[in-house]
Formats: C-alpha cells, structure tokens, sequence
C-alpha cells in the first residue's frame, strides 16, 4: 500500500467513516466497511480529495461533504442490503473523484472557492462552476469511474446533441443517463463539458449551440478550457 493511500485509509477511519456511521439516522457499525475497495482507488484521485478537504474547500458533517455552490450533499460511502448484519459498506468512488476535482478546479485553474460546487439545480452534473457575474452554471462536469464508462456516455450524448429534444426520454439506462445531460446543457447552457473519469483521465469540450435551435456540438479542446476566467 503507497503512502498517500496508508494516510488516506488512517483518515477514513479515524474521521469519515465513524462521522458516517454515528450519524444518527444511520447509527451502523464501522464493522461493516469493506477496505478491499480502497484498492481500486488511486493515489491522484486519493491525494486530490484530500487537498479538497485540508484547504476547507468541502466541509463534512455526519459523513456529508459540502462545498460552497453545492446543490446537495456528497457521501464517500455506498451502503449495502440493510437486512445483513453489520450493513455491508463500501468505497463510493465518483464522489471522491467529483470533490477532488473541485480541488483541482480552484488550485490548478483558478476558480475562485465560492463559485464551486457538487450537483447542479437540476441534479444532471456532478460538479459545476458558476460564473462570478452571473451565477449562472459555466462549466458542468459528469464524473464516472470507469473509462468505458465516458465512452458510452459520450456516444450517446453526441447522439442525442444533434437533435431536437425527444417528448419521450430513452429507455435504455445509459443513453437515458446521457440524454438528461444532454437536457441539462440546454437548460443552462454552460460553455464547457468535462467528462472526467478516475486519475485525472477525461475529456473536455467546448459546447456550441447550433443558433436558433436546441441542438449543438461537443467540440473537443484541451484543459485549458478548465481554467477560470475574470471577468
């Protein structure tokens, strides 16, 4: 075990799992956690959530991260079948990578602390940047956990971008996944889509609406697009 995934698997015991299972409406035994997930996570992704939470850029409480644009609350920890005994606990890893990219946002780009925040209004992205004027969502991020994941995400969102919204949303999980995302940008109508996956890795694009119309296209750039710009 590396030494930056030792201090992260130290701090998950000694603060946020116990913070998470004493919560009164939770009330679990610490017992129940799984630490084999902590060997699917990275040191980049371990290391930048925890620049998150030292910088104060995300405060916990009762095993919720808050950051000051956040639009709901962030849990590290996915619960399993509540009729076992200790209740199976585990790694929830798209959180993790979704507040350490606020980390990156504000220390590798620029964005200023209190324009950050996790979810947006509508519960479509992960994480979003409003702008300092306005407060309107600039840049909208979709965290997944798996590079097959953004594939497919990406597939079908450029599928359903083309087009006229649908009266009917799709049946199929993933292309519907993707096309709320795809309504989430014409709700909005931010200027930069990251989809980011564990380790740094993803993709960012520049959105340009077709004038006159709810279609558009995501133009691939590079993370420069990230970075927060004064107005």
């Amino acid at each position: 075990m590396s030494d930056l995934i030792t201090i992260f698997t130290n701090r998950l015991y000694a603060e946020w799992l116990p913070s998470f299972c004493d919560a009164p409406h939770r009330n679990y035994s610490t017992a129940g956690f799984k630490e084999n997930y902590i060997n699917k996570l990275s040191e980049y992704d371990a290391n930048w959530f925890m620049r998150a939470v030292d910088i104060g850029l995300v405060s916990e409480s009762k095993g919720s991260f808050v950051a000051p644009q956040s639009k709901a609350k962030e849990q590290i920890f996915w619960e399993g079948e509540k009729a076992k005994s200790p209740r199976p606990i585990t790694l929830w890893m798209e959180p993790i990578i979704t507040i350490g990219a606020l980390a990156r946002l504000h220390e590798e780009f620029g964005w200023p602390k209190a324009n950050l925040g996790a979810q947006s209004k509508t519960w479509a992205f992960d994480l979003v940047c409003y702008d300092s004027i306005s407060n309107e969502e600039s840049l909208v991020c979709e965290v997944k956990k798996h590079r097959k994941e953004i594939e497919v995400l990406l597939r079908y969102m450029n599928e359903h971008c083309a087009r006229d919204p649908k009266m009917v949303e799709p049946e199929n999980d993933k292309e519907r996944n993707a096309y709320r995302k795809v309504q989430g940008v014409r709700n909005s109508w931010p200027s930069v889509f990251w989809a980011l996956g564990p380790q740094g890795e993803g993709q960012v694009f520049q959105i340009k609406r077709e004038s006159g119309s709810q279609r558009f296209s995501l133009a691939t750039t590079n993370e420069d697009a990230l970075k927060y710009q004064k107005a």
